[in-house]
């Protein structure tokens, strides 16, 4: 299986890091800025080119706000669906604060996903009911496990995309332990990442029955270079 991480376009709360209001005034579930859209808007259309050197097909996506509406565009151009993934979310999940030290926060409901993204399917495990936002201990150990289970899974229903490429549309610090999991790495540090991935990158791993093969890792071409951040 090639998978092919896509690390989500800028949110509103990417600007903000660094700053000295950052835990006052960082959303919990954040959208896109208009240069995030821009950076989906451009990296849909890389893809639609060929950008990934093999068909796409199948779409992944993290229930948060700012990647399913990075995916929006990506699989209207494609014309795919996006199947939700209530586990590929970011470390610590939706909280109140940064670093999952505040309160947990749910995600938002399907119909308010799906009109992000018209091609949004809803987790099977998550039928009838929304996602709880996913509120973790903010413990490098928890994340592991949980990209554990995301590339199991990803294992496991490789078929259901027959030949081509997988996108996961994903985030920055969870991708550290997703490509920590799939290249047998040591448990990555948040605070000094293994891996630098811009907004919107692509990131291109040929998954096999035991570990993987990194192809490249955050490629940007597809963006102008006025329009590459972190």
């Amino acid at each position: 299986m090639k998978l092919l991480l896509l690390r989500h376009g800028q949110s509103a709360n990417n600007p903000l890091e660094g700053t000295a209001n950052y835990a006052r005034q960082r959303h919990p579930d954040p959208p896109l800025t208009a240069l995030g859209q821009r950076q989906a808007q451009g990296v849909a259309a890389a893809l639609a080119r060929g950008f990934a050197g093999e068909p796409v097909t199948r779409l992944c996506s993290s229930l948060t706000l700012r990647a399913v509406q990075t995916a929006a565009p990506v699989a209207a151009a494609l014309g795919l669906p996006v199947q939700g993934m209530t586990l590929a979310y970011e470390c610590g999940g939706l909280t109140t604060g940064p670093a999952g030290h505040f309160a947990p926060v749910g995600g938002r409901e399907y119909a308010a996903l799906r009109a992000e993204c018209p091609g949004l399917l809803w987790p099977a495990e998550l039928q009838g009911q929304g996602w709880d936002g996913g509120a973790e201990p903010w413990e490098p150990a928890v994340f592991a496990r949980r990209a554990a289970q995301v590339t199991g899974l990803l294992r496991s229903t490789a078929h259901e995309g027959g030949d081509g490429v997988t996108v996961l549309v994903t985030h920055h610090d969870f991708a550290q332990f997703l490509l920590a999991e799939l290249l047998g790495l040591p448990q990555p540090s948040l605070t000094d990442p293994t891996f630098r991935l811009c907004n919107a990158s692509l990131s291109l791993l040929e998954v096999r029955p035991a570990g993987a093969a990194l192809h490249w890792l955050n490629r940007v071409g597809h963006l102008p270079a006025a329009e590459r951040t972190y």
